[in-house]
C-alpha cells in the first residue's frame, strides 16, 4: 500500500529527477575517499588475515543521477576495479549488497549494472526491501571470524538507525559504517514524540546548541550509547544541503579506520576537516595574511587543538606518544598537526628529543610506547 500510494504521488523518483545537489556530492565524495583508503587495507596487504569482504549499502538508490553522476553502487565498482586481479589471484571473496527499498529505483539500479555484474570478480546481490528486513536477512552475514564489513546507511531521516540498531552494529567485528542523518531535523523539532522516540537529547540541550553545531550534539549522543569501557572511535562531517544540515557519522572499532575516515574528510574540507561549509565562522580566506600582525590566518579549530597539545603535554596529561597519537584522532585531527608541535617542542627545547611513534602502530600488542620527557 506504500508502494503504490508513493507511485501515485509522482514520488518514487524525486530525489534523482534532478542532478545531485552540493550537499549530496560532498556526501558521496566523503564516501569515495573513504573507501578508497579502506580498499587497500584488506586488498592489497602483504599478508590476508580477513578473506571476506562485505561491503553493503542499504539505501542504494538508483545508481545515478540524471546526469548519471556516480551513487554508491557505483562509486563501489569504480574504487573496486582496479583491485580485480588481485581479488583474483590472492582468491579473495567480496560480496556486494545494495538494498533499495524503491522498486522503481530498484529496477532502475539493476538496469544500470546490467552486464557490470558479470565483468567483476565479486558477488552482487541487490534487494528491495524495507530497511529493517533487510539488515536483519544480512545481519549474520557480518558475523563471520574471516569478515571485513563496510557499511553505509543513507537513511533519509533520523529512525532507520535507533539506538537499538546502532548498538548492534557497533558490537560487530571489523565493520566500519557511515550513516546520514537529518540533524536539523532534531534541531527544528527537538520534543516532537516522534524525534524523541529515536533520539534521546533534552529539549534545552538542543535548543542551547547552534543550529551549525547541532551534528556534533547528534555525535555525543551516539557515543554516549557505546558500552563503556568499549574501544570504539566516532567522528562526524556536517553538511550543508540546500536550507537543511545533514551529517555523516563514522564508526570503527579501531583506529586505522578512524584515521583514515579523518584523511578523508580533510580532504573534502582542508581548513578543518569537519563540513563542507564554514562551520566555526572562521571568514578564512585561504593565504590572507591577518591586517596587523602579517600572519597567515589559521582555523579556531586547528589553533585550539596545538594550544591544547602543548599544554596537555607541558603538564604531562598526554604522557607517551601512544597518548598524544589518540588524543589526536579523537579531536578530529590529522596525524601531521600532532607531529608539527611534537617537532616544534623539541626544537624549543620545551620536551627531550626522541623518535616518537605517531601511527597507528603504536596502538598494536606489544608496540613499543615512548614517553615525552617534559624539560
Amino acid at each position: 500500500m506504500v508502494r503504490e500510494a508513493k507511485k501515485k504521488k509522482g514520488l518514487t523518483r524525486d530525489l534523482h529527477i534532478r542532478p545531485f545537489d552540493d550537499g549530496t556530492i560532498a556526501k558521496l565524495d566523503l564516501f569515495r575517499f573513504y573507501i578508497r583508503e579502506w580498499l587497500p587495507v584488506f586488498i592489497s596487504a602483504r599478508t590476508i588475515y580477513w578473506n571476506t569482504i562485505n561491503i553493503y549499502d542499504f539505501f542504494a538508490g538508483p545508481g545515478k543521477d540524471k546526469n548519471g553522476v556516480s551513487g554508491t553502487p557505483f562509486i563501489i565498482l569504480e574504487e573496486l576495479e582496479p583491485y580485480c586481479d588481485i581479488i583474483i589471484s590472492k582468491g579473495l571473496k567480496v560480496n556486494l549488497y545494495f538494498n533499495e527499498y524503491d522498486r522503481e529505483k530498484c529496477a532502475l539500479l539493476i538496469e544500470s549494472l546490467g552486464e557490470k555484474t558479470n565483468l567483476f570478480p565479486v558477488l552482487i546481490e541487490t534487494d528491495s526491501l524495507d530497511f529493517v528486513e533487510s539488515f536483519n536477512k544480512k545481519y549474520n552475514s557480518l558475523l563471520g571470524k574471516d569478515n571485513a564489513n563496510l557499511l553505509f546507511f543513507d537513511q533519509t531521516g533520523i529512525k532507520q538507525i535507533n539506538p537499538e540498531r546502532f548498538k548492534q552494529v557497533v558490537s560487530i567485528k571489523r565493520t566500519d559504517f557511515l550513516f546520514f542523518i537529518s540533524s536539523s531535523t532534531i534541531k527544528r523539532f527537538p520534543d516532537h514524540p516522534a524525534i524523541a522516540k529515536y533520539i534521546k537529547l533534552s529539549t534545552k540541550e538542543v535548543e542551547n546548541t547552534p543550529y551549525h553545531k547541532i551534528h556534533n550534539l547528534v555525535l555525543e549522543y551516539y557515543k554516549s550509547l557505546i558500552p563503556p569501557n568499549k574501544e570504539y572511535y566516532l567522528a562526524p562531517f556536517s553538511i550543508k544541503k540546500n536550507a537543511g544540515l545533514y551529517g555523516i557519522i563514522f564508526g570503527s572499532n579501531n583506529v586505522l579506520g578512524i584515521e583514515k575516515f579523518l584523511n578523508s574528510a580533510w580532504k573534502i574540507d582542508p581548513d578543518r576537516g569537519t563540513a563542507n561549509f564554514d562551520i566555526d565562522n572562521d571568514n578564512i580566506i585561504p593565504g590572507q595574511g591577518n591586517l596587523f600582525t602579517g600572519t597567515i590566518e589559521r582555523p579556531k579549530k586547528v589553533e585550539l587543538f596545538e594550544s591544547n597539545l602543548k599544554r596537555f603535554i607541558k603538564n604531562k596529561t598526554l604522557s607517551t606518544d601512544k597518548s598524544v597519537y589518540l588524543f589526536t584522532l579523537n579531536s578530529g585531527m590529522k596525524i601531521p598537526f600532532a607531529r608539527s608541535v611534537i617537532n616544534k617542542m623539541i626544537k624549543r627545547n620545551e620536551i627531550a628529543s626522541d623518535t616518537f611513534n605517531l601511527s597507528n602502530k603504536v596502538c598494536k600488542k606489544n608496540a613499543i610506547i615512548k614517553t615525552i620527557n617534559v624539560k
